[in-house]
């Protein structure tokens, strides 16, 4: 009876330890999640890997999937103690999603070289140009719902311009600097760092619009169990409250 009682009791932590097991998978979206030198940084990774010091979890950085966003935000969607980081909490991804946050404030708008001198006094003013953006990207989904892009159950139509990818940041950059396309429809802090990362000069480019300003969070697989999602709040609520959030916040 008692093996069979330790059995039980074994049996049960590891299918708990298992339970709380997540899968964390994030995209190329400096200064916020990056790979530097073959590591994993940014301000939300460090946010990440403080919470999960936080948690005592067994689990740590090393553990974070790098891939492209639609590949992260889809997997997301379909498997169960799945996340996707930072992502814009949007009211039509609501109910897709549970969410922890939040980490950061956001800004999308639309991004474009100074010397083109392009000015959008509206929304439907976008529709004269050439936008770039990348699939599922907030940027997208925005564009879609405003009837800027068309769409056929989310798949934009006869659009070369839509990246996909885990180099699509950096494709959209080198995009708008050959003329391939006139504007760039994403997070206008990652759209000015990625300039820079990527050899160019930030200054020769302009924010000529703003879509929205939002913010960032953990989205997790709506299946996700309660309590997993409040251990997490309560991590990232701790590590604003003792001063260590405010410190990374400082750093970037």
């Amino acid at each position: 009876m008692n093996k069979l009682l330790a059995t039980l009791m074994l049996v049960a932590s590891t299918t708990f330890a298992n339970a709380t097991d997540i899968r964390m998978m994030t995209e190329n979206y400096p200064p916020y999640n990056m790979e530097v030198n073959g590591k994993l940084t940014g301000l939300s990774i460090e946010v990440l890997e403080a919470m999960l010091k936080q948690m005592e979890s067994k689990q740590d950085i090393h553990d974070i999937e790098l891939l492209s966003w639609d590949n992260a935000y889809s997997s997301t969607l379909e498997e169960k103690n799945s996340m996707v980081f930072a992502t814009t909490r949007t009211k039509s991804r609501e109910k897709l999603f549970k969410w922890v946050g939040p980490i950061s404030k956001t800004t999308i708008g639309i991004t474009a070289l100074k010397m083109n001198n392009i000015k959008i006094n509206n929304i439907s003013d976008l529709k004269k140009y050439r936008i770039g953006t990348i699939k599922n990207d907030i940027g997208e989904t925005i564009l879609i719902n405003k009837n800027i892009l068309e769409s056929n159950k989310g798949v934009l139509k006869n659009s070369k311009y839509s990246l996909n990818g885990t180099n699509s940041l950096v494709n959209s950059i080198n995009d708008l600097e050959r003329n391939k396309i006139d504007l760039f429809a994403y997070e206008t802090k990652v759209a000015r760092y990625s300039t820079d990362l990527n050899g160019y000069d930030s200054t020769e480019y302009e924010v000529v619009y703003i879509l929205e300003n939002n913010e960032l969070y953990f989205a997790f697989n709506r299946l996700t169990p309660n309590s997993t999602i409040t251990k997490w709040q309560q991590a990232l609520d701790t590590i604003k409250s003792n001063g260590i959030y405010q410190k990374i916040i400082k750093k970037y």
